[in-house]
């Protein structure tokens, strides 16, 4: 049996937000997909081109067997790419399309589109209702990110909760995504804090890991909790807060999921993968993905793994869905996987660690150790629910990210592994699954050759280097275990293949921000801006696969999308400058404007200031 969840990060917080789901759990949601339909369909004249083209003009990538080679043309033909080579030779195969549309690149890049492997959908749709308190503008740090600022934030959408109603209901305040790591001075929005903003309205916020909360004290009383906690609340006390919030409305939830879904094409995403999907509404939410992927609303595909971390709900998937890797149609919505979250999250100092978190003493969580938190005991525990899930053919992801709760997450896989019916050199059908380890941050020498030997690979959290780079070297675990963080190219060089993601909303969109993260280790909040642990720099086509094909292959996807082959899906992005080119500064990837964005042949996406 697993431990009822402790949140740790963007992964867990819908278990604790299934009170929010209500209204949308008893409303007739399809109506309201209809209407966002009916107005998406009004607007959806990108999609007026023909079923053929032919591009040229500027650098082509295909990746094709992962290789950074250029082609002069690509040809498509009913949203999959027919030919790709030069222009003459991709003319000459495309002769049965006369009319096809010439599409002069002009010197822009065309890429295959870009994946995210692991974010949550659901979960950013819901906070975007809420105050945004993240440390982010937009892909860099916030400056002078503190209490102050925070403050100013409250303060401002303050007027607007004074009538203390919503549809009967007491009104409150909410904000999501508060970071004290990253403040210019760690403190924590406690009672007296968030009481000097207003002590009548109910305030309450989500730190960034999704384990802490912060309350009022219009808010503790309301929930019933106790005052002497100083409103800092966790575990089962931010689901009793959760509880009488009024939820949210259903259009709202689902006019959230659109903007999500048209940011992810605005930044040159053709895939969106929802590492754990489920834990809020179960089959409906699946239901409702799935609604919207294959309607036009949606400019991206959506490949999922199902949240898992209780038996019973581990039982109900493997009874309901059946996997099917190999499809070659397109597919706009697909589950892939399961998902199991064994630890919480570094910054938020929940990852299960091998010794004490440095700050431990001055930044105690309450109810967790001084290491962070397993959620499965006895560890063994894990591995007996790992191997049901394995056995039943299915892939499985795991998140772990301190080094104790890796080491645990290998040795499971050892166990559930083992096949008696591999004898004598017969393969291991388990092994051929392509299991991952999500976050995968803190990384020992052994660790990576346990991966490699039990074909196992790990999915980075980047923006751990980045962003919180700096706060993990100084603060939080020290100069040497810093050095472990999201070993990118050990993993390489073991053999593994890696990809990059964005936990959203834990970091923000933007591959193309990932891959410079992942090719500098640039460490954002230092002031002299030096590299945490340079050996493990990534090449820039390195990156760029993390975010193509190996995303691809990591998700059962590759062989539909990821690169530019004849019979795949035209999945791809055009950009305005070349992000393999040395000539583009390396520090400035992430401000490559996106032109377009194109799913299965059709463009999606065009940036209205590039032309």
């Amino acid at each position: 049996m697993s431990l009822p969840h402790q949140p740790g990060c963007a992964c867990c917080t819908l278990p604790s937000l299934s009170s929010q789901l209500n209204e949308l759990q008893h409303h007739n949601w399809t109506e309201s997909l209809a209407s966002l339909i009916r107005t998406a369909a009004e607007r959806a004249k990108l999609a007026l081109h023909q079923d053929a083209a032919i591009f040229h003009g500027g650098p082509i990538y295909t990746l094709q067997g992962g290789q950074p080679g250029r082609v002069e043309a690509l040809g498509i033909v009913h949203g999959k790419v027919m030919s790709v080579g030069s222009l003459r030779q991709v003319e000459t195969d495309m002769q049965a399309h006369p009319r096809a549309e010439r599409i002069d690149l002009h010197g822009k890049t065309l890429l295959p589109g870009m994946i995210d492997p692991h974010m949550h959908i659901l979960p950013s749709a819901l906070y975007r209702n809420w105050i945004n308190l993240c440390p982010f503008e937009g892909q860099t740090l916030r400056p002078g990110y503190n209490l102050g600022w925070i403050a100013g934030q409250l303060r401002e959408q303050l007027p607007s909760h004074s009538g203390h109603t919503l549809n009967g209901a007491q009104r409150w305040l909410t904000g999501f995504g508060v970071d004290p790591s990253l403040m210019t001075e760690w403190q924590e929005p406690d009672l007296d804090f968030l009481d000097s903003i207003s002590s009548e309205v109910p305030i309450f916020l989500i730190n960034a890991s999704g384990h802490l909360g912060y309350a009022n004290s219009a808010a503790v009383k309301l929930a019933g909790l106790d005052p002497k906690g100083k409103g800092v609340t966790t575990e089962s006390d931010v689901a009793k807060v959760l509880t009488v919030i009024p939820g949210l409305a259903a259009p709202h939830i689902l006019a959230k999921i659109q903007e999500i879904l048209h940011d992810a094409a605005a930044n040159g995403i053709t895939t969106l993968f929802d590492a754990g999907l489920g834990a809020g509404l179960g089959p409906l939410e699946i239901t409702l993905l799935r609604a919207f992927a294959q309607s036009p609303l949606a400019p991206v595909r959506i490949g999922a793994a199902l949240y898992c971390n209780q038996d019973w709900m581990q039982e109900q998937w493997l009874q309901t869905y059946q996997l099917n890797h190999n499809k070659h149609d397109d597919d706009r919505f697909s589950v892939r996987a399961l998902k199991l979250i064994a630890d919480g999250s570094n910054q938020g100092l929940t990852g299960y660690q091998s010794q004490d978190y440095c700050c431990a003493g001055e930044h105690h969580v309450p109810g967790v150790s001084p290491r962070g938190l397993f959620n499965f005991e006895p560890p063994i525990t894990f591995a007996a629910q790992l191997q049901r899930a394995l056995n039943a053919g299915w892939p499985v992801l795991v998140h772990a990210n301190g080094d104790q709760a890796v080491d645990y997450v290998l040795a499971g896989f050892e166990l559930a592994l083992y096949d008696e019916h591999a004898k004598d050199g017969a393969p291991n059908p388990k092994l051929a699954l392509r299991s991952r380890i999500e976050h995968c941050s803190l990384l020992s020498d052994a660790s990576i050759a346990a991966m490699a030997r039990l074909k196992l690979s790990p999915s980075f959290l980047i923006g751990h280097v980045g962003y919180w780079g700096q706060v993990f070297k100084t603060t939080i675990l020290g100069r040497e275990r810093a050095q472990m963080l999201d070993r990118c190219q050990s993993a390489l060089k073991a053999g593994l293949r890696i990809s990059l993601h964005s936990d959203h909303f834990v970091s923000p969109l933007g591959t193309l921000r990932m891959m410079e993260q992942a090719v500098t280790r640039v460490m954002e909040a230092d002031p002299e801006r030096q590299p945490l642990n340079p050996a493990e720099c990534l090449e820039r086509i390195a990156a760029l696969r993390a975010v193509t094909l190996d995303a691809a292959w990591q998700c059962h996807m590759d062989h539909i999308v990821g690169s530019l082959e004849p019979g795949k899906l035209a999945d791809l992005a055009i950009l305005e400058q070349d992000p393999l080119d040395p000539a583009v500064p390396v520090g400035t990837l992430r401000d490559i404007r996106v032109h377009q964005t194109w799913l299965a042949g059709k463009p999606v996406y065009q940036n209205p200031k590039t032309h």
